[in-house]
């Protein structure tokens, strides 16, 4: 007959705040104005439109912390789909400092307390804290044949100066703006051929990491009316893959830097997305899950599976956020690169303790099975 000792609850809740870190959260505090408009007599209306956009203010500014000069206006066309989808869940506290009543304006000046751990997450996943020298080096190789020319001009096959077309020349501008890393200097290629199978060598000589290759073609219809059609791929150079194309195809009478803005437009949001992509797989981005480990009744069991875990190369960190006496469970933070499912499954093999382990999308967890 086994015997199992059941340790009170308040005994237990005791030795666990004894030994157990304390509890630890990405709390940031920023003092911030925030405005809003005052219709009539509605002061309330105005102070909640003041506040939610000191509270905007204050994630913009935690989210500066994060991002490098390169990624700043790649985050300011993001954050609005992270302010909308998280509200002001990240917002812990605020406080009122002064009030402000001009012009029809109500301006609040807010001290406010976020947990900017959700907001780190996101932007890891965006690939926004990558700056530019760490991104992968894009080389553009896409022929052109503008209205009125027989001749598709090719950079790399041409015998004058080695120079971007203007459509290479506009779309690179525009990586560059969002922080991309594009390769801009031409060096000749001596005994090069027009052999379009060439591309990704060609690339690969210039230290290139991803190519954009293909054509765009402006075939003139009626007058001053043309259809353009531009066909691209991303190429990953060193495993001579495609790993996307596009093809986009319009009609028009506006310039040709104008219609080259407007191809440009329509694709540089998947491109980006893919080279994003790129960056992650290269360099994973650090994910934060709630993990809670129940059934506990001895430290030396629990412990052991806490060190077994941050013994794991992907696991960067584990903190404590709750300890609950009654059920005989605490529950973590978990930092993690990869897959929870992989983590949780690496930590089944080390076969530390019978346990059942669920993992759902934003947690984990563990009960453990008494014997």
């Amino acid at each position: 007959m086994r015997i199992t000792r059941k340790i009170p609850a308040s005994i237990f809740s005791l030795l666990l705040l004894i030994s157990v870190p304390a509890l630890c959260w990405g709390e940031a505090t920023f003092t911030v104005s925030g405005v809003g408009i005052l219709e009539g007599s509605n002061l309330a209306k105005a102070e909640q439109q003041a506040l939610q956009d000191a509270f905007a203010k204050s994630i913009l500014q935690a989210a500066l912390k994060y991002v490098p000069e390169s990624s700043v206006a790649d985050l300011m066309d993001l954050l609005p789909e992270y302010l909308s989808s998280h509200g002001t869940k990240d917002v812990t506290q605020y406080q009122i400092l002064s009030r402000i009543q001009q012009n029809g304006m109500l301006q609040l000046s807010v001290e406010v307390k976020m947990n900017d751990d959700p907001l780190k997450e996101w932007i890891g996943s965006h690939a926004l804290a990558t700056p530019t020298e760490l991104r992968p080096k894009i080389l553009l190789m896409i022929s052109s044949r503008e209205p009125g020319k027989n001749r598709t001009y090719e950079w790399w096959t041409d015998k004058g100066k080695n120079t971007y077309s203007p459509f290479e020349s506009q779309f690179a501008a525009e990586l560059k703006y969002y922080g991309e890393n594009v390769l801009a200097a031409l060096q000749r290629m001596a005994g090069i051929h027009p052999d379009p199978t060439r591309t990704v060598d060609i690339a690969r000589s210039l230290g290139a990491d991803l190519l954009l290759t293909g054509s765009i073609v402006y075939t003139p219809i009626l007058d001053k009316v043309y259809e353009c059609t531009l066909k691209v791929s991303l190429v990953d150079v060193r495993a001579q893959s495609t790993l996307s194309s596009w093809s986009v195809s319009h009609r028009g009478d506006m310039s040709i830097s104008a219609m080259n803005t407007l191809m440009i437009d329509e694709i540089i949001k998947p491109v980006r997305s893919r080279i994003s992509a790129r960056v992650l797989s290269l360099k994973p981005a650090t994910m934060k899950k709630t993990l809670c480990i129940e059934g506990i009744n001895d430290y030396a069991g629990y412990q052991s599976i806490i060190n077994a875990l941050r013994a794991m190369e992907s696991v960067s960190n584990i903190s404590t956020t709750g300890i609950n006496g009654s059920s005989h469970s605490i529950c973590h933070m978990m930092e993690f690169k990869g897959s929870l499912s992989d983590v949780m499954e690496n930590l089944k093999r080390r076969q530390i303790a019978e346990a059942d382990i669920i993992v759902e999308d934003d947690r984990a967890s563990i009960r453990i099975l008494q014997q």
